[in-house]
This record gives structure tokens, C-alpha cells and sequence, in this order.
């Protein structure tokens, strides 16, 4: 699937760069104005690309055809909004129930952190293909979507993992990278000016960041197709085909 996913971004090359200028663009802007509302504009980004890579898939059209409309946008967004909120209940709200408000910040934040890294993508693996169903034009619900999620979970669960959280993964060992060589690269803007070396990190993390998405969200629909055509039986072969992916 990391060839799929290098191929919707070679034939969408202009659109997937819009989406990291556009990434970019928030981060600067939201910490030049000392702003905390970024990343909610940022979330609706990921999963506009997310959006778009899973339409393409599920088409068969190869590249995003935007003038084609929207088909089950509104749904895909809240869905996965309500995911969202799950995780952050989780991830947040465990660790509260168990003690940890008596923690430090940091420890804290680190604890919710990492909390968030393991169950965001298990619970996609389990009920990701949720939102998917409105872009296929499915009335299949939550609890299809979590039998769905069944077959194949460590699998899946590893490929997004992979996808969502490698990308910060690594952006954060570049950024270590680079203080160890005493460049200053936790912001933008330094002294009022803006330090080039944080610029081309954040370009990269957020290019790793769109790919990773790219990655996770094509996972998710092959997962969908995997599931719609093993259910229809008579399609042996492609059940046959697609099956490899989720042993």
C-alpha cells in the first residue's frame, strides 16, 4: 500500500504540495500571533486529504476530481470528529481516573501523549472504515464497521500506527538532531526573524505528516473494499487479491 499511496501523491503532486504550504502556513501564522486555534484548522486539513485520498481510491479515478463534488464529506468529517473525541476522552480522562493529576505537566502531557499514539490508531483500526462508508455511498453503520475492523486488525493497526505516528516520530528526532548541533529549532520565528533552519524542518514535518496520512487513509480504504467485496462472494478472485493485504 506505500506504493499506492507514493502513486496518489505522483499524480496529485500540485494538490498535496497546496496541503503542506497550507500546513505550514498555519503553524507560522498561528505562532507569529501567538495563537492556539492552529491545530483544529490543521486537523480539518488532514482529514480534507484524507477525504480526497480515500475518494480517489474508491472511484478509480487516480486523481482528485474536485469538480465532481463531495459525495459523504459531511459525514466522513464528523465521524471521525467523534472518534477523535473518544480517543481524547481516553487518553485524557484515563490517566486522570488512575492518579496522574498529580503528576508534573510534562509527565503528564508525555503520559496523555502516548496514551494518544497507541489507542488513536487502534481505534481506527477497529472502526476507521466508519467514516468510509458515506464516500462509498454505504448505509452500513458502526457496528459493521467494527466487524470490518476485526479481520486483519494487528495488521492494520500496525499500518496506521506506521503512518500516523512515525511521521512526528521522526520529525522530533530531526528537531533533536538539530539542537544538538546548536541550531534552535523549536520555532519559526527567532529574534523576530525567521531562522531558515526551523522553516525546511517544518516543511519536512509536514510533508512526512501529509504522506503519513496518505498512507493511513489508503490502508483504511482497501480495508473497506476488502470487506465489501468479501461480502459479496461471488467476487472470489478479488476477494483472493485484496486478502494479501490484510494477512
Amino acid at each position: 500500500m506505500l506504493g499506492e499511496t507514493i502513486s496518489f501523491v505522483r499524480r496529485n503532486l500540485f494538490l498535496v504540495c497546496v496541503f503542506v504550504a497550507l500546513s505550514c502556513a498555519i503553524v507560522v501564522f498561528s505562532e507569529y500571533n501567538e495563537s492556539s486555534h492552529g491545530g483544529s484548522t490543521q486537523f480539518f486539513i488532514a482529514l480534507y486529504i484524507g477525504y480526497c485520498v480515500q475518494n480517489t481510491i474508491l472511484n478509480g479515478t487516480g486523481r482528485v476530481q474536485i469538480s465532481q463534488g463531495m459525495v459523504g464529506f459531511g459525514g466522513y468529517i464528523w465521524k471521525n470528529f467523534l472518534i477523535l473525541l473518544v480517543v481524547m476522552a481516553v487518553a485524557i480522562g484515563g490517566p486522570l481516573a488512575f492518579g496522574a493529576a498529580s503528576f508534573s505537566m510534562g509527565a503528564f502531557l508525555l503520559l496523555c501523549g502516548g496514551l494518544f499514539a497507541i489507542i488513536y490508531p487502534l481505534l481506527l483500526a477497529l472502526v476507521g472504515t466508519w467514516p468510509t462508508t458515506g464516500i462509498a455511498g454505504s448505509k452500513s453503520g458502526l457496528a459493521e464497521a467494527f466487524a470490518r475492523g476485526q479481520h486483519g486488525f494487528l495488521p492494520t493497526f500496525l499500518r496506521l500506527f506506521a503512518g500516523i505516528v512515525l511521521p512526528p516520530v521522526v520529525s522530533f528526532l530531526l528537531m533533536a538532531i538539530a539542537a544538538s548541533m546548536s541550531y534552535e529549532a523549536d520555532a519559526v520565528f527567532q529574534g523576530g526573524k525567521i531562522s531558515p533552519v526551523a522553516l525546511a524542518l517544518l516543511i519536512v514535518s509536514q510533508s512526512l505528516g501529509t504522506l503519513g496520512i496518505c498512507y493511513a487513509s489508503v490502508v483504511l480504504a482497501r480495508k473497506f473494499q476488502f470487506s465489501e467485496v468479501a461480502r459479496n462472494s461471488s467476487q472470489g478472485d478479488a476477494v483472493s487479491e485484496i486478502s494479501e493485504i490484510f494477512r
